[in-house]
């Protein structure tokens, strides 16, 4: 297939969080990112643990074609497979590639972050893993053979230290852990392909969450958020991987965002320097080199 456009990349969560932070840092000029999410209009607001927080995927277009890049708004209920579908097609008949894949979605369910055992919390729980686990296998499913005819380059899923430490509850443990090893498996079916398949910790990001908890909890969270990323370094971190021309070898592996861009030199927006949390959380695990059919 010969290609038109510079790179084509859909980004799953844009529309807040830090799958709009990865759509604002990756845009470069020419670049056609599909943002895809429910929220769309601007000033749209979601509730979330007790705030009221902005999203919108009109918002993050907007920005990204400051950028020079060109935003397109795909509004989706990515617990929906017929809607999964309707993506995958509608990215064939008017794109006809897709370069990059980015798996940020997460469906966030207001218990998540109670301070009380699995039991006592509510069951909806459980769509963390519709959206965020399940979606990303569909979503990669339907798109990986366009990946393929197009020559496409990465699929990457966002992932936290959750997979390695007790986080909000065995659902979330369970959904990060899946991710790191669903990229893992993934990354066996596509090495022929050169497609490359990795889990990425994002760490600590300070989004529009982390903002409002800075507002009304300065003091009791400074020390916290010290060494928290932007929202857009985890793009800049995907960007300065899909330039390496060893890309190939990171295929299969769970990597943590800080480390990824201390290795490349990368300096956040406010000259900050994001921290690892390996010590204190965790760092991934290594897989069996082993394969069972």
């Amino acid at each position: 297939m010969t290609k038109k456009n510079k790179r084509v990349i859909l980004i799953t969560g844009a529309s807040r969080g830090v799958g709009k932070g990865i759509a604002e840092g990756m845009a470069q000029p020419e670049d056609i990112i599909i943002c895809a999410a429910r929220s769309t209009a601007k000033g749209t607001t979601v509730h979330q643990f007790g705030f009221e927080i902005q999203s919108s995927l009109d918002d993050t277009v907007e920005n990204i074609n400051k950028k020079g890049a060109k935003g397109v708004a795909y509004s989706i209920d990515l617990s929906s497979e017929q809607e999964i579908l309707d993506l995958s097609k509608y990215i064939k008949k008017e794109f006809g590639q897709l370069d990059i894949l980015i798996h940020s979605a997460c469906q966030i369910h207001g218990d998540l972050v109670e301070s009380k055992p699995y039991w006592e919390k509510s069951l909806d729980l459980w769509s963390i893993i519709e959206v965020g686990l399940k979606s990303n296998y569909f979503l990669s499913h339907a798109l990986t053979p366009l990946m393929i005819d197009s020559k496409g380059k990465l699929i990457l899923q966002i992932s936290s230290h959750g997979a390695m430490c007790y986080m909000h509850g065995p659902i979330y443990g369970a959904q990060k852990a899946g991710t790191d090893k669903m990229a893992f498996d993934m990354a066996y079916d596509l090495k022929p392909f050169n497609i490359c398949s990795i889990s990425l910790w994002s760490g600590i990001v300070k989004d529009e969450k982390t903002q409002k908890v800075s507002e009304l909890h300065g003091e009791q969270y400074a020390e916290f958020l010290k060494g928290a990323a932007s929202q857009e370094y985890a793009g800049m971190v995907i960007n300065a991987l899909c330039n390496d021309k060893e890309l190939m070898d990171f295929s299969g592996k769970t990597l943590i965002a800080a480390e990824v861009g201390k290795n490349y030199d990368i300096k956040d927006l406010d000259s900050n320097t994001p921290k690892s949390d390996r010590e204190t959380l965790g760092g991934p695990r290594d897989f069996s080199d082993s394969v069972v059919y």
